[in-house]
Order: structure tokens, then sequence, then C-alpha cells
């Protein structure tokens, strides 16, 4: 199971634990997500596949972004519709604005925050081209903006994800403080 895939809470962390644990054992055997991706270069379909399964890494969300520019580009040369594609690269772009650098609540990375998020919690969230625009979009290049102004034209609005529902974040942090704060008891309390 993916992350984007997790439905509750027990799924996310089920996901994590899953996640970390394969991670250690790719490393353990010399093979790494970021240099497996890297050498997909020119094979974008699967690059997005092996990005996506790596969500929500914020590397992976990079990656995607990445990989769907490739096959975008490879569609406008061939003159094919990349609608869809351009569709999926805005709401990863969009989705990987959720997230923040570092929670001064938690004292700790974001990621930490969205990790333990189910995926079906941040596909929930309303959003719109229209209110979201492109600008405060990190992983959103120029191109990519010329590419959402000539399907969509301009947006009334630019902002983040996570300004835009701040108080999810929040929610989240708080849940995610009270979920450590158990662990770290239990841990205690074996010793």
């Amino acid at each position: 199971m993916s992350w984007l895939n997790t439905s509750n809470a027990a799924e996310a962390e089920q996901n994590s634990s899953e996640f970390w644990r394969k991670l250690k054992s790719d490393i353990d055997s010399g093979t790494f997500w970021a240099d497996k991706i890297k050498s997909l270069k020119s094979e974008p379909e699967k690059r997005l596949a092996l990005a996506l399964e790596n969500l929500p890494l914020p590397g992976a969300f990079r990656e995607a972004a990445i990989a769907l520019r490739g096959i975008i580009r490879e569609k406008k040369k061939k003159k094919e519709d990349f609608e869809k594609d351009l569709s999926l690269m805005y709401w990863l772009i969009a989705i990987e604005s959720f997230s923040i650098p570092y929670s001064d609540y938690l004292q700790q990375p974001g990621f930490n925050v969205i990790e333990s998020m189910p995926g079906a919690a941040i596909q929930s969230l309303p959003f719109s081209y229209e209110k979201l625009g492109y600008t405060k979009l990190k992983l959103a290049s120029k191109t990519d903006a010329k590419w959402f102004v000539e399907a969509w034209g301009e947006p009334v609005q630019h902002t983040t994800l996570n300004q835009l529902h701040n108080d999810v974040w929040k929610r989240y942090e708080r849940e995610t403080k009270i979920k450590q704060e158990q662990q770290l008891a239990q841990l205690l309390s074996g010793l």
C-alpha cells in the first residue's frame, strides 16, 4: 500500500513502518530509491511510478514533478494531449505545499506531520487552481507556470495548501504530538 492509498491513521502508521523497514533494507542491500530514480532519467513513466511509491518524502514530490515535466514535453513534441499529466503535476505540486519544512509547534521537521496523515486526508482537502495559483508553490517552475496559464488562465490568487487549510495542519500537528508522547511513554514504561 502506498501513502496516497492510506485511508485512516492506523493505515498511515502501518504504511510508515513498512516504508521505513523497506528503505532500511534497500540501503542495506546497496540500493536507494533516490539513486534508482536518477538512472530512470530517460524513462519518465518509470521515474514517476518510483516517485509516487516514495511519497510523502519531499524528494519524491520533486522527482514526480520532474518525471511529469518529461512526459509533458514528450507529448507536446508529438502533439498529443497532456491535460491529465499537467493536472496530475499541478495536484502533486499543490499537495507538496501542504507540508512545511519545520514545525515550530513540534520542534521537528514538518515531514513528520505529513507522514502521519493518511493519504485520504490530503486528497480530501479542497482546492482549485483559481484559489491556489502557482507563485507560492515551491515546486512549480517557470515553465510549469507558463503551461498552467496557457491551460487554465491566470488564477485569482496565489497561496499554499498549508495556508489554505492551516486549521487541518494544526490539528495533525497536535495529533502527531499526542501520538509521539504516547510512544515515548510506552517506551519509557518498558525500561
